[in-house]
């Protein structure tokens, strides 16, 4: 088969700004012998060896294997000097053997065939670079790529809000990259906020760069679902991609994790929603999630998963990971790096209209009872700030959060009455009551009341909601940041050794409700403590404290209040009693109600009003 007849799905590519925080991605082995000379190739010196069995250069296998019906991958590397190219395969646990070695002398191309067999339950291949003892080698440039052409290509929708800057330089790592022009094809920027990406210093430049493959929309704040929907609709509009490609535009991307998803895509033998994992933007080498899981029992991420979250690969080398290793199944994907098929929007729709958080996990769902899976190979990925950074329980945020995942339940449980959602729900009260968190207990309360009204407001709530709950959460002290307050006593300690948690909650929450907190100074609190030490113990002994925000710029003071915990927790029984009866009712009148709410129709109306 000739050259011509394949297409490549992967290339070996090396990191050229910030090398040093993220090597560990892309090479392991001797990194001290290793120097890149671009985004292709690196040069190895004498006696030394690089594996480019990493994260980002490692080819998945087993998902290729599991999800086309491709036979082999053809590995073609360009190498110039003395020493040898070692190709490796892994199973699912990790473990490696050499499948080809090929020894260089001077300028050379070499090429394996290797293949897409033997992959059942996970493994990958990657290649070594070995220099002899008295001469370097360098690697001009290496791909993956399979037979047959594939043509699929992509729209990349953004959303952005008052983040001009990072969607900026979002557009111009688009633009830097030549490979991308052969599957990207459309770039819309849906700018929702009053600082403009247009009105920035370079914009005009890279707008230039781009030409008429970038297309601004300008539309209130409708938040991610708003703003990513409309993506979504101006894709299908212009009718000239394959697939629409969500991007967060506070996120760095690695262009060619875009290309790997739109060929991985391609060549799917059905169609997919293909996923991005999450790298923290503030901790390079550490993956915050691949492959996340929903769990129907609660309504909620499954977070218990070995090595599923905050794996650093420069402490653990990809080698070195079996999770990496073993193939993963996805439920959802988050929408900072998603892969939609136009196909799939046009038949079920777009988003719901839920402003922010957890349209994703619903969208994907949907999906899934249509038959189209989300499936989330290693090595496709972008930056992100960490949920860490964010912390939306504790903000404004909550609300939205923990409306749409009862939302999502409904239109998807399986059960007649999900007792375990149900109860995950007001036990998700009784913690932030402990830790005197009063607004979110308020804000989630709101919540539940809002799912129990139905789903006919949630259009015209677009523009509406987020200033109305903001206005609530506001309201409270634990919300307000505040000056001039000082601690008289250290943190509380996490418990130690064996506990009883049913049994320590149970008392605590007694005590919160039933003793009176002892009054003290406006100008002191008991206790300073620090976000990630605030935990449901914290205020077994305390009745005020200090806290930092989640971000660290300021901090909050938290009072204990009797009377407010004894409302807030009857407030919320009666909410889950309401919810639990009237649970069978609802969710018919959810489920009757969202196709014409996530319909191409119904955002045409949303955008034009």
């Amino acid at each position: 088969m000739s050259v011509s007849e394949w297409t490549a799905v992967a290339h070996a590519v090396l990191p050229v700004a910030d090398a040093d925080a993220v090597l560990p991605l892309y090479l392991d082995g001797d990194a001290a012998s290793a120097e890149i000379l671009d985004r292709d190739g690196v040069r190895v010196a004498p006696g030394g060896t690089v594996s480019f069995g990493s994260y980002f250069n490692a080819f998945p296998a087993a998902y290729w294997q599991a999800e086309t019906d491709i036979a082999a991958v053809r590995l073609s590397v360009v190498a110039r000097g003395r020493g040898a190219i070692e190709v490796r395969r892994s199973d699912a646990g990790g473990h490696s053997m050499r499948v080809e070695r090929f020894e260089v002398e001077g300028d050379a191309t070499v090429a394996a065939d290797l293949p897409l067999t033997g992959f059942d339950d996970g493994g990958a291949y990657w290649f070594d670079v070995h220099a002899a003892a008295g001469d370097a080698l360098e690697l001009i440039a290496a791909e993956w790529s399979v037979a047959g052409t594939l043509t699929a290509s992509a729209t990349i929708a953004m959303a952005t809000f008052n983040r001009p800057v990072d969607c900026l330089a979002q557009l111009r790592t688009l633009a830097d990259d030549p490979r991308l022009g052969d599957v990207v094809d459309r770039i819309i920027v849906v700018d929702q906020g009053t600082d403009l990406v247009s009105a920035q210093p370079g914009y005009a430049a890279v707008a230039d760069r781009l030409g008429d493959r970038l297309q601004l929309v300008r539309q209130p704040n409708l938040g991610g679902s708003g703003g990513f929907s409309r993506g979504m609709f101006e894709a299908i509009q212009a009718a000239t991609s394959d697939h629409v490609l969500l991007l967060d535009d506070d996120a760095i991307s690695e262009p060619e994790a875009i290309l790997r998803a739109v060929r991985f895509a391609a060549a799917a033998r059905e169609e997919l929603i293909v996923g991005g994992g999450m790298l923290h933007i503030d901790d390079r080498s550490v993956l915050y999630t691949q492959s996340e899981q929903w769990d129907q029992r609660i309504g909620w991420v499954r977070l218990d998963r070995p090595g599923a979250y905050n794996h650093d690969f420069a402490a653990v080398p990809f080698r070195e990971a079996p999770y990496f290793h073993a193939h993963q199944r996805s439920d959802f994907n988050g929408w900072w790096m998603c892969l939609l098929p136009i196909r799939l929007l046009r038949e079920a729709g777009l988003s719901l209209p839920l402003f922010l958080k957890g349209d994703d996990v619903e969208f994907a769902l949907r999906a899934r009872e249509r038959g189209v899976r989300t499936v989330s190979p290693v090595g496709i990925a972008l930056w992100h700030l960490g949920w860490g950074g964010k912390a939306p329980t504790r903000s404004w945020e909550s609300y939205f959060l923990h409306r749409n995942r009862l939302i999502t339940e409904l239109l998807h449980s399986p059960a007649h009455r999900p007792g375990g959602v149900i109860l995950h729900s007001f036990l998700g009260d009784v913690k932030p009551l402990l830790t005197l968190q009063y607004s979110a207990v308020r804000l989630r309360a709101q919540a539940v009341a809002d799912v129990l009204g139905g789903p006919e407001p949630l259009p015209r709530w677009l523009a509406t909601r987020t200033a109305a709950i903001r206005d609530l959460w506001q309201g409270f002290p634990d919300a307000t940041a505040v000056t001039g307050v000082t601690a008289t006593e250290p943190a509380p300690p996490a418990p130690a050794g064996r506990i009883r948690p049913a049994i320590v909650l149970a008392r605590l929450v007694l005590r919160h409700a039933l003793v009176p907190a002892r009054p003290g100074p406006d100008d002191r609190a008991q206790a300073h403590i620090a976000a990630p030490e605030l935990g449901w113990w914290s205020f077994a002994r305390l009745d005020s404290a200090l806290v930092d925000t989640a971000d660290g710029r300021a901090v909050v003071r938290y009072r204990r209040d009797r009377r407010e915990t004894t409302r807030a927790l009857w407030r919320s029984i009666r909410l889950h009693l309401r919810l639990w009866v009237r649970w069978p009712r609802l969710a018919r009148t959810w489920r009757e109600a969202a196709p014409a709410l996530a319909s191409v129709e119904s955002w045409a109306e949303v955008f034009r009003g």
